[in-house]
């Protein structure tokens, strides 16, 4: 049986937009309670601030955990404890490395940093855990999903990938 290969996305600051936008959500949370208490009309909207500030430093937190593994007959791709992606090699249809447009509907993506499910006009819905929003993204097509990631030595991965996929 192969042994698992563990490869670290490309480089990237994304983690910092993250980061920024969780600082000034914590800040302006920790604010609203300093001068308007934990009591009154403002409360949800106080918690609600706080809980997204201390989300995103959270997610900013995790950026150095970003991994994909190839264990076996599977592809690991994961981003600390919140997000994980399984997937077969037996069910990957296609291998491609490929600029994205990027649409004007809402998803968790930043220059440097996409995460979750993200919509792309020429490709629809992505699976993504990359340190790119949209350029050099390697998208790997299965049969009923998409996934789009970064990876340093992509050559290498690719390379391993096809190598376990005709076994």
């Amino acid at each position: 049986m192969n042994a698992s290969m563990i490869f670290k996305p490309r480089s990237s600051t994304g983690w910092i937009w993250v980061g920024a936008i969780g600082v000034v959500a914590a800040a302006a949370g920790f604010g609203l309670a300093g001068s308007l208490g934990f009591t009154g009309p403002f409360l949800t909207i106080t918690l609600i601030v706080m809980a997204i500030g201390v989300g995103f430093l959270l997610l900013a937190a995790f950026f150095p955990t970003m991994r994909y593994e190839i264990d076996g007959s599977r592809l690991l791709i994961s981003y600390g404890p919140i997000l994980r992606y399984t997937i077969n090699l037996a069910e990957i249809k296609n291998i491609r490395r490929c600029d994205l447009s990027i649409s004007i509907v809402s998803s968790f993506r930043f220059p440097g940093l996409a995460l979750f499910s993200v919509p792309y006009p020429e490709v629809g819905m992505v699976h993504m855990c990359a340190t790119a929003s949209s350029h050099g993204i390697l998208l790997i097509e299965t049969r009923t999903k998409k996934y789009g990631i970064t990876p340093a030595d992509e050559p290498a991965f690719v390379a391993e990938l096809r190598k376990r996929m005709e076994h």
